[in-house]
């Protein structure tokens, strides 16, 4: 939605600007207290956001960057899919299909339309990363080769929430292709719940300052962060920069691949172009081009000069990216993508590392940046009911130009909280945590080092309990910046009941006895600059 030429009056901007960007957060807030599992309440992986009729993004609460900047491509899969017709206000669409603008799998995106006064103003949409979507193995599939091995794929097509949803057939065909539906369906619940806060206080809203008004401000907050954002860029030198990383191909048995881009900077514009990256491959680590978008986006918005920028479609106008299809970051289906998160991250890093010259002092070097994701799950052999966890765990980043990375802190895309102790424990029979500490030196050195990693034990509490994880870093650790020293590299490691141990592939499962552990380590961040001292 666009504004006037005229320029907006800054006190009602300001005012319902704001409010916009207030709803966002309830919605969050009410999404977290409503959902079941623990990646989502506790680990708070999901994301919502308020989007105009056009599926521009309005306001976000700060969330998970990988999926805020996902929001507007699922969106614009259902308009390439033609879903939007006859919209009422008892529609709903699902899309988790990463072909057709999703992310991965487990991230279901849900959108309901906002009517007001028998008017569509806006969507009300939310993302939340779910502890199942059915698949070869419980939580996540480490081996997948294509996408059909990693869950229930929905098709994009629009729903009746009264008939389809509750004992419908939607909620039906979800319940029952997991293994643990009272916590999925319960966490789409939470997603709804969003729903129904954005509709309330968007409702509200209107009738306080009018639809027109308010339909304005949507438009005008989007050219007010695009206005900040193209300032922002024109503080960086205009030039041709390169960066490279890689997405380690040894737990599947191939050379590490790829990731390499070239940033230009013109003027208030920029482009990501990332040619001479790797061919896609037979794991699940290809990545969604919406995923490579949404990481550049992060990279980009970091690195301005300006942190209070609000994140809406407006940050988005002025960057450009370009990648290759059937690379590993724009796979041709049916790749598998469930850990596109590591290659997503090496484009981050990427994005980073090619600016590094020329904004020295914005940019940081490279963090330990993996989405480390494991799942210990156990079928009761007398009920066959699943009690599943899936667990993103912390690690260091990378130091800057004026302070030591930070500790123990998931990657930047991602932004997820370690899960307390306790909360596991108390949701998990099959398991308790032994311990959970830093990682001590796992930082790299240099003038300011990077931030430690983090080691947490599992240990199983009853036989057959299954471990199914994915991480990248095992072999090196992430690179330091301008001298500085590289963190250390993460581990997987299953120690058994009489002690033995041995180290794991960082894509890998196992299956464990009672009082067998698996040690999940992640790594320190690259240090910044030479240690002189």
């Amino acid at each position: 939605m666009t504004s006037t030429t005229e320029a907006p009056d800054p006190v009602v901007l300001g005012v319902i600007g704001g409010a916009l960007v207030a709803i966002s957060r309830e919605m969050a807030t009410n999404l977290r207290r409503s959902a079941y599992s623990t990646v989502v309440r506790e680990a708070r992986d999901f994301s919502v956001a308020l989007i105009d009729v056009e599926g521009q993004i309005v306001a976000q609460a700060e969330m998970i960057p990988m999926q805020t900047g996902g929001v507007g491509a699922a969106f614009d899969g259902l308009k390439t899919a033609g879903c939007l017709h006859d919209v009422t206000a008892d529609t709903a669409f699902l899309v988790n299909d990463p072909f057709a603008g999703g992310q991965h799998l487990q991230d279901i995106f849900l959108f309901t339309p906002i009517f007001v006064e028998e008017r569509l103003i806006a969507y009300a949409a939310s993302v939340a990363h779910h502890v199942d979507i059915g698949g070869a193995y419980p939580g996540l599939n480490p081996y997948a080769t294509e996408i059909y091995q990693e869950g229930l794929r929905l098709p994009l097509a629009p729903f009746s929430i009264s008939r389809d949803w509750g004992s419908g057939f939607v909620e039906g065909i979800i319940r029952a292709n997991v293994r643990v539906p009272d916590q999925v369906i319960g966490d789409l619940n939470a997603q709804f719940a969003a729903s129904a806060t954005a509709t309330e206080r968007l409702s509200e809203l209107c009738q306080r300052y009018g639809v027109d008004a308010t339909l304005r401000v949507m438009g005008d907050l989007q050219d007010y962060a695009e206005r900040r954002t193209r300032a922002g860029i024109c503080a960086i030198p205009d030039g041709t920069y390169r960066g490279e990383s890689v997405v380690e191909g040894a737990p599947w048995g191939f050379d590490d691949v790829p990731i390499v881009v070239t940033v230009t900077v013109q003027g208030d514009e920029i482009t990501a172009d990332f040619t001479g990256t790797g061919d896609q491959v037979q794991a699940n680590i290809n990545v969604p081009v919406a995923s490579v978008v949404s990481a550049v986006h992060a990279a980009i918005k970091g690195l301005l000069h300006e942190r209070d920028i609000p994140f809406n479609e407006g940050c988005n106008r002025p960057v450009y990216v370009s990648v290759p299809y059937g690379t590993i970051l724009n796979p041709r289906p049916p790749a598998a993508v469930r850990a596109r998160m590591s290659g997503a991250s090496r484009a981050f890093n990427a994005v980073m590392g090619a600016l590094a010259d020329a904004i020295p002092e914005r940019v940081i070097a490279c963090g330990f940046d993996t989405a480390t994701s494991l799942a210990l799950s156990h079928q009761d052999p007398e009920t066959g009911n699943y009690h599943v966890i899936v667990e993103i765990l912390g690690a260091g980043w990378g130091g800057t130009a004026t302070h030591h990375g930070m500790d123990a802190l998931d990657n930047p895309l991602s932004n997820c909280a370690n899960v307390p102790v306790e909360a596991l424990e108390i949701d998990n029979p099959h398991l308790r945590i032994e311990s959970f500490a830093l990682r001590p030196d796992s930082g790299g050195a240099g003038r300011f080092r990077g931030g430690m990693g983090v080691e947490r034990v599992y240990v199983a509490t009853e036989d057959d309990v299954l471990f199914a994880a994915y991480a990248d870093r095992h072999v090196a650790g992430a690179p330091g910046l301008f001298g500085g020293g590289a963190g250390a590299p993460g581990a997987f490691v299953v120690r058994r009941a009489d002690g033995s141990e041995e180290r794991l592939a960082a894509t890998t499962s196992a299956t464990l006895a009672r009082g067998d552990a698996i040690i999940a380590r992640t790594g320190g961040g690259g240090g910044y600059g030479a240690d002189n001292g």
